[in-house]
């Protein structure tokens, strides 16, 4: 069974994307839900978010922990570290011609 086929791993992710992360999508928005999922990235700690994406290099003022969970850059799930690049999200959005529903 593919991801989007799945009713409630979709309105589940839906509503996670929601909640962790501010990002607001309808059920029959597949392309930009299918765009969403390939914009998480799960990580086991902080510095291994540091060492994939070179945030704390490209921004040391925003880099704490708490910084990072409270501005939803990552979201804690079930002991993991949840990273949404908005910007992946974003330039996929622009590819596809949609208009940005952030």
């Amino acid at each position: 069974m593919k991801f989007t086929e799945s009713i409630l791993v979709k309105y589940t992710f839906l509503e996670l994307l929601e909640r962790e992360f501010g990002i607001q999508l309808r059920e029959d928005e597949t392309e930009k839900i299918e765009l969403a999922k390939q914009s998480i990235e799960i990580y086991d700690s902080v510095e291994e978010f540091y060492e994939a994406t070179g945030w704390q290099r490209d921004n040391p003022e925003e880099s704490g922990r708490e910084y990072l969970l409270a501005h939803r850059i990552l979201a804690e799930i079930q002991g993991k570290l949840w990273y949404f690049s908005r910007i992946r999200y974003e330039d996929g959005v622009k590819k596809a011609g949609k208009p940005d529903c952030t």
